[in-house]
């Protein structure tokens, strides 16, 4: 079974899970036990980078929030946590319970390290029946293998020999399939996949493109909801430039209010589906200050 968790902070505790791994914005720490998968999403750059942050916590099924250092930082996570609502397991290092105290979090439990490993691979995962979707957060040539792409499978199941839509229009078959560098026949959600695909160059792919059953093309805007956090302060406003972050996808942003929704335009065309959470960013602490869910993309706005 494969575990996809978010450690957002404390790299120290990112390595007591896992075994550092690739770096893309996010650093990937894995763990293989028996039959089980852990694979940890740690931002590479909080201050400089904090989509990073966003990806993480999106991506991740669950949180591993450290309370060595409570900070400036840890208040900021709590922030986005609280808006994601995912299962959160704080460590016990220091006593937050001051912090906790009105509901900031509704699901979350506090352990030890001693239990940390066996209540992650506790928790139940997502299975999921939907058609295939893998999020790309890389792509890169190999001498004798040709594209090779990485990235998770967030719905459904990927084969060998699938034929996949890429929003390029380009249609590429999937040559073989790796996990923790074994070669599978297939892999379901939460799996982080190594594909080779014949159909298609490395430098038509990027962070943030999604591989599906059906074509997705990249979208120019969005009709959104929103969920503001009472503790950011934040007035959305037209005239501002936020950045948008849906897994591994982003870009600067604008709103517009329609009714009780909102139009999000991108300063790019990237990659989401109806239905897609995604996080909104300003400049100022907590930068993560609203999450949302896309109700319709649209291709031009």
């Amino acid at each position: 079974m494969n575990h996809v968790i978010a450690v957002p902070l404390d790299q120290n505790l990112a390595e007591f899970i896992g075994k550092k791994g690739s770096v893309n914005g996010i650093t990937f720490f894995d763990r293989k036990s028996g039959d089980d998968v852990i694979v940890a999403l740690m931002p590479s750059s909080v201050e400089e980078k904090p989509y990073g942050m966003a990806e993480a916590l999106l991506l991740g099924e669950e949180v591993v929030l450290s309370t060595a250092l409570v900070d400036k930082s840890f208040g900021e996570t709590l922030v986005a946590c609280s808006l994601l609502g995912k299962h959160v397991l704080l460590t016990n290092d220091n006593d937050v319970s001051n912090l906790l105290s009105g509901g900031v979090l509704k699901d979350y439990e506090i352990v030890g390290r001693d239990v940390l490993l066996d209540r992650i691979l506790s928790f139940k995962t997502r299975q999921d029946s939907s058609p295939v979707r893998i999020d790309i957060d890389k792509a890169f040539p190999v001498h004798g293998v040709g594209t090779v792409a990485l990235g998770f499978v967030t719905s459904g199941v990927v084969k060998t020999h699938d034929q996949l839509c890429h929003p390029s229009g380009k249609r590429p078959v999937v040559r073989s399939i790796q996990s923790q560098d074994v070669d599978v026949k297939e892999a379901g959600v939460g799996t982080r996949v190594g594909l080779a695909l014949k159909g298609i160059e490395h430098d038509e792919m990027e962070k943030g493109d999604i591989l599906c059953a059906a074509p997705v093309p990249k979208a120019r805007g969005a009709k959104v909801k929103l969920t503001v956090s009472g503790i950011a302060g934040e007035r959305l406003q037209e005239s501002v430039q936020y950045q948008f972050v849906s897994n591994f996808a982003h870009a600067n942003a604008r709103l517009k209010e329609d009714g009780e929704a909102h139009l999000v335009s991108f300063e790019k065309p990237i990659s989401v589906c109806n239905g897609d959470g995604f996080f909104l960013i300003r400049s100022q602490k907590p930068r993560i200050f609203a999450f949302g869910t896309v109700l319709a993309t649209m291709p031009n706005l």
